[in-house]
């Protein structure tokens, strides 16, 4: 098999500013794009842009997919709140683990949504707040009276230094994952640590669901394994100390919805109403945590 040429005028690599890109997908992306297409609970499983490998480090990215910023600020996800139950024991969970390592100070949490882990980090004992480009989740999060700023990072109404920075399920979102890591590092105090949470493309159930994964979709536009990651890391100034699988949970509902993605439409039925009380774990270990600090320079 003849191996794709890299594409001329694509790149930098996101993670290590190679310009050796491969085309290995093209894009299946409608012809014009809108902030719906960018929602939290998007479930349009194998859409994606146009994704490059970079030749050097193995990191998935779509390339072209630079500017996509203002969908976010304008995407608003009603069907985001119909989990909010689940979403706090998820990131309460998180917060649990996190707490082994640092287990109180100032908390920020990017890509807050409505606030659902700066509400769990506030009830264990975090003085905790957010920031969040989208208007309608910021609008949220303040009606219901939680700490989150409008933006994103750097923004003159998150100053550090930070002890904790979460960064749940964000930096697949970005066109310069490192440039936020950067960002993020500048914020945190001496001792301080960032945790990263990402889908994890090198999992057994990446592989084995092919280019249907449920985490390719049209707002992710990079793809981490455990090795771009930690890669990704160090090149920001950081060191990853912890790595863990963390587990998430769902309606039963809303895990019934997503797996009848999966069938022919005419297989689908509409999920019973009682299945929406029902919380289940789920750990398909196709996530990455990683907890990381300021890297220790070493003297000669």
């Amino acid at each position: 098999m003849t191996r794709a040429p890299a594409v001329a005028g694509v790149g930098p690599c996101w993670i290590c500013g190679s310009s050796e890109l491969r085309l290995i997908r093209r894009g299946t992306l409608p012809d014009r794009l809108s902030s719906e297409l960018f929602k939290i609970t998007d479930a349009d499983y194998g859409r994606t842009g146009d994704i490059f490998r970079c030749e050097a480090c193995g990191f998935l990215q779509c390339a072209t997919m630079t500017d996509v910023l203002d969908f976010y600020v304008e995407m608003a996800d009603e069907d985001y709140e119909a989990t909010s139950r689940q979403r706090a024991l998820q990131q309460r969970k998180l917060l649990e683990a996190v707490g082994r390592v640092r287990p109180n100070g100032r908390l920020l949490d990017v890509g807050a949504g409505s606030g659902v882990l700066v509400e769990q980090a506030i009830a264990l004992g975090y003085a905790a707040e957010g920031i969040e480009p989208s208007v309608a989740l910021h609008s949220r999060a303040r009606a219901r009276g939680l700490p989150v700023h409008h933006g994103v990072l750097p923004n003159r109404s998150a100053q550090g230094p930070y002890d904790v920075v979460t960064v749940v399920d964000v930096i697949e979102h970005v066109p310069d994952p490192v440039g936020l890591m950067r960002t993020i590092a500048a914020t945190m105090s001496p001792q301080g640590i960032a945790v990263f949470v990402t889908p994890d493309v090198g999992s057994l159930a990446a592989r084995l669901f092919g280019w249907k994964w449920w985490h390719y979709r049209i707002a992710h536009i990079g793809y981490f394994d455990r090795h771009t990651l930690r890669r990704a890391a160090q090149a920001a100034g950081l060191e990853v100390i912890l790595t863990k699988r963390p587990c998430w949970y769902f309606p039963a509902s809303y895990l019934l919805s997503r797996a009848a993605r999966y069938l022919p439409k005419a297989l689908r039925v509409p999920s019973p109403g009682f299945l929406d009380r029902i919380t289940v774990p789920l750990n398909l270990f196709d996530s990455l945590m990683v907890v990381c600090r300021k890297r220790v320079a070493v003297a000669n």
